[in-house]
C-alpha cells in the first residue's frame, strides 16, 4: 500500500470555529489510530500568547495540524512526516477589485495580466493559497506582507527555490528573501478541493508529500 504523508479532510463548515477544532482533533485521532481522548491540541499565539495562531498537537508527538476555512468548507490536514500549512480559498472571493494590490507584487500582477481572462481567478487563487500556506507553515501568517512572497505556477508541480526563475517541467517556484524556513525542504503541492474552491498544502521535509483524503 503506498505511504501516505499527509491526510486531508474536507467538510461542511461548522457554525462554530470550536466545532472545526474538534474535527481537527477527531482527524489526528483517526490518522494515528487513537482514541480522540488520547489527542491534545493546543492553539497559542507564538507572540503575543493568546489562544489563537497556529494549532499545535501535543499528544500523540510527532504529529502536525494545519486547518483552513473557505466558504462553507473546511479542511484539515494531519502529517506525520514534518510540519505544514494547508490554504483553502475559493476562487470568487480573490476575483473582488483591489485583491491584486494587496496579495501580489509587479512580478506576479504581469504574470497574472498575460493569462487568458477565463484563466486568471483560477491562478490567482492558486498564488494566494501558495503564499498562505507558505506563511502558516512559517507560523508568521499575514504578520509577513504577502508580497514580499513571490509565486510563479506551472503545469508540472510544485517546488520552491530561492529565487523565482525558469524551472525544467513547470514548477512553482518562489523567491522570499527574509523567510525564516529552509526553502530547500519546503514542497508545495496543489489539491482537488470541489467545485469553486482551490486548495494548497506547504510541507517542510526532504520531498514532496504523498496526500490523500479521509
Amino acid at each position: 500500500m503506498p505511504q501516505t504523508d499527509v491526510s486531508l479532510l474536507l467538510q461542511p463548515r461548522a457554525p462554530l470555529p470550536q466545532t472545526d477544532r474538534l474535527l481537527l482533533a477527531a482527524a489526528v485521532a483517526r490518522v494515528c489510530a487513537v482514541e480522540l481522548t488520547a489527542v491534545t491540541i493546543e492553539q497559542r499565539c507564538e507572540r503575543c500568547g493568546g489562544a489563537h495562531g497556529r494549532p499545535r498537537v501535543l499528544t500523540p508527538g510527532g504529529v502536525h495540524v494545519s486547518l483552513s476555512r473557505a466558504g462553507r468548507t473546511v479542511v484539515v490536514a494531519v502529517s506525520q512526516v514534518g510540519p505544514i500549512g494547508v490554504d483553502l480559498e475559493s476562487v470568487a472571493s480573490v476575483a473582488r477589485a483591489g485583491f491584486d494590490d494587496v496579495a501580489f507584487n509587479a512580478d506576479e500582477r504581469t504574470a497574472l495580466a498575460e493569462l487568458p481572462v477565463n484563466k486568471r481567478d483560477r491562478a490567482r487563487a492558486a498564488l494566494w493559497t501558495t503564499k498562505e500556506a507558505l506563511l502558516k507553515l512559517s507560523g508568521e501568517g499575514l504578520t509577513v506582507d504577502p508580497r514580499e512572497v513571490t509565486v510563479a505556477l506551472g503545469p508540472g508541480g510544485a517546488s520552491v527555490e530561492r529565487e523565482a526563475s525558469a524551472r525544467a517541467g513547470g514548477s512553482a517556484l518562489l523567491s522570499w528573501p527574509t523567510a525564516t524556513l529552509d526553502l530547500s525542504r519546503v514542497h508545495v503541492v496543489g489539491f482537488h478541493a470541489g467545485p469553486g474552491l482551490v486548495g494548497t498544502l506547504a510541507l517542510l521535509g526532504p520531498r514532496a508529500p504523498s496526500l490523500s483524503m479521509l
